[in-house]
């Protein structure tokens, strides 16, 4: 039996008289990879940041684990069993790869430091990156800090990965390493949410899709069903004007 990792009721977010969210909810199951999707301004990366507390909503509930995140929540303690990759990477310039990774299981878990770069290295290898472990940022290519960057996310162990529009940045033959990376870790089991405007891998990746526009949800369910038998007109126009893009 599936058990819920997150649950989010009625989720609002508002920057001043701009309403960015208005009233999510949605559940997520252990184990399942669910792609956003929807046209910019919809309040896709609004919704992850929500999550995790890089925003602090403006209204309704997100429960992870069971338990409400709200102002008594150890925030550094949730973000390291809920990990978010960014567009932009945001690895540390003056370490390594290898450092990069290793970083935050010592200094936040406090990991001994043999013990964590034996596992960094495992991860990078998970990653296809293992070779270049003791190179810096600037001499890595947009698609290889973007795997570093997911391995750095996954030596915290977290229960629930979100994924931020993580090929936007990349140059187009740069994408599919990076996206070869995210759905081996679904064959794995590893729980994500991913924003993307990759409708094909969203198509093939997620158990399920959501289609967000105007800060609402408009439609959940199965790639098939979202993507050939959308119940909303809006859904219908959005991916008519995706499709032709990529055509």
């Amino acid at each position: 039996m599936s058990k819920t990792i997150l649950e989010l009721q009625g989720l609002e977010m508002a920057f001043g008289q701009l309403s960015v969210l208005r009233g999510v909810d949605l559940k997520v199951e252990e184990g399942e990879s669910i792609a956003i999707i929807g046209p910019s301004g919809s309040g896709k990366s609004t919704l992850l940041r929500c999550l995790n507390r890089l925003e602090t909503p403006t209204g309704g509930n997100v429960l992870f684990e069971g338990n409400r995140i709200d102002a008594r929540t150890d925030i550094n303690q949730l973000r390291t069993r809920m990990g978010m990759v960014f567009q932009q990477f945001n690895l540390f310039p003056h370490m390594t790869a290898l450092a990069n990774v290793m970083e935050a299981p010592v200094h936040v878990r406090g990991i001994k430091r043999d013990q964590a770069e034996a596992e960094a290295r495992r991860l990078l290898e998970k990653v296809g990156m293992l070779e270049k472990a003791n190179s810096f940022p600037r001499q890595l290519s947009g698609g290889q800090k973007q795997r570093v960057a997911i391995a750095r996310c996954l030596a915290m162990q977290p229960r629930l990965l979100l994924l931020d529009e993580i090929t936007s940045a990349l140059d187009p033959e740069l994408v599919g390493e990076v996206l070869d990376v995210v759905r081996d870790l679904a064959r794995q089991g590893m729980t994500m949410l991913l924003v993307t405007h990759e409708m094909r891998f969203a198509r093939e990746f997620a158990d399920r899709v959501v289609f967000m526009d105007g800060g609402v949800v408009v439609e959940v369910g199965p790639p098939e069903e979202v993507f050939t038998r959308p119940k909303s007109e809006r859904l219908r126009k959005f991916l008519t004007a995706v499709l032709e893009q990529t055509t």
